[in-house]
């Protein structure tokens, strides 16, 4: 057998992951030094704005008037109020064959739906695809809300007359959320919308930039986002810490997990290598939601399992660690919490998607060939059998 070879080419380097490589440019958000979107850093709009402010800056490129604001908030509540009725149907359909299906699934195959509906096959206009994205911002929490009844077998409620983080929280809980709750969710919203070339953004750049739809785009986004080592985490997070279950047992679980070499979900960033800022923010706001309730129980865990980490590890929460704890003081199972990131995120994607196609250039990076050397075929009757891998 030949060996493979193992040297690089003078000219070529090679990271896995990309870890640290920079694959294009942007003008959507940043972070250098923190994190910003269009220039505004987090924290000023995690602590000023709603949703609709954030989603209409990441689209438009600035911040709305109130004129402009207003009517924003209003096409996107069109939008989730006139979900189209095939896609309803759909969903409903596929719901009762099989209702426990992951909402992402049914969220993936929705967007696809629309696509085919809205007969998105190639990219339109600036405008074309403004229009696309704000419909997309509606009809998403929306489809949500429809599959989470249909799933479990309740006639489908009509969407609320409200801002998006209000209408969504009440429709997966049920009930009228306070004021405080509102805009905890709605902090979560903002802090997940945009966050640069991470798997799922690149993923929608990567398709789009091939000359397809914008719909075709977020499908695959979403398809990247539903991994645990993405937006998955944040429903893992939860499940670690009903696992472990009380403080006095923390510190053993951390211990067991290390040993066995197993990832503890809510730690690390591929970038933030000295702490998420976004973890910062939401994690001030986890103690104060919770306070007088059973829910401190979870935030003492909470803060002994952030100590261990950083002891043992050098490693400090990033956004899904917090995220997962107030998504549970709201009220809302599980199995929303990584399709909530979709509903943010859907405002990131689609001004990365419109940006791509705006300055587009086909996304095809090389390879490291690492199989064998060059050798001749050899016919069926004479082959014994040998393999070689790089991995």
């Amino acid at each position: 057998m030949n060996a493979a070879p193992n040297a690089l080419p003078a000219e070529a380097t090679m990271t896995r992951g990309l870890a640290g490589v920079t694959a294009g440019r942007t003008a959507i958000s940043s972070l250098a030094g923190e994190l910003r979107y269009r220039g505004y850093s987090i924290e000023s709009l995690a602590q000023a704005s709603d949703f609709e402010d954030v989603a209409y800056l990441l689209l438009h490129g600035e911040l709305a008037t109130k004129k402009e604001h207003d009517a924003f908030v209003g096409r996107i509540r069109d939008s989730a109020t006139s979900l189209d009725k095939t896609l309803v149907q759909s969903l409903t359909l596929l719901a009762q064959r099989q209702s426990s299906a992951s909402p992402m699934d049914a969220l993936r195959s929705g967007i696809s739906i629309l696509g085919q509906i809205q007969l998105d096959q190639t990219p339109g206009i600036h405008a074309l695809l403004i229009a696309q994205a704000e419909r997309l911002l509606g009809e998403t929490p929306s489809m949500l809300a429809a599959w989470m009844d249909a799933s479990s077998n309740r006639p489908i409620a009509p969407w609320p007359n409200a801002p998006l983080a209000e209408s969504l929280l009440a429709r997966l809980t049920g009930r009228q959320p306070s004021q405080s709750h509102i805009q905890a969710f709605g902090t979560t919203l903002v802090l997940y919308a945009e966050h640069e070339f991470n798997a799922s953004t690149f993923a929608a750049r990567t398709v789009v930039s091939t000359g397809s739809d914008m719909h075709s785009g977020v499908t695959a986004a979403i398809g990247a986002l539903k991994g645990p080592l993405h937006g998955g985490a944040n429903e893992q997070v939860l499940e670690q810490l009903s696992e472990i279950g009380s403080v006095d047992r923390a510190e053993a679980w951390v211990s067991e997990q290390l040993s066995a070499k197993r990832v503890i979900m809510g730690f690390g960033h591929r970038v933030y290598k000295d702490g998420d800022p976004r973890a910062v923010l939401l994690g001030r706001m986890c103690r104060s939601l919770v306070q007088g309730t059973d829910g401190e129980r979870l935030e003492d865990l909470a803060d002994t399992i952030e100590q261990l980490m950083l002891q043992r590890k050098g490693l400090r929460p990033n956004l899904d660690w917090p995220a997962a704890r107030i998504y549970h003081a709201l009220g809302l199972p599980i199995r929303v919490f990584t399709p909530i990131f979709v509903v943010a995120r859907m405002s990131g994607w689609t001004a990365h998607i419109i940006e791509q196609i705006g300055d587009n250039r086909l996304i095809r990076p090389m390879s490291l060939y690492c199989g064998e050397s060059p050798r001749d075929f050899v016919s069926l009757e004479t082959r014994s059998a040998s393999g070689a891998s790089c991995f």
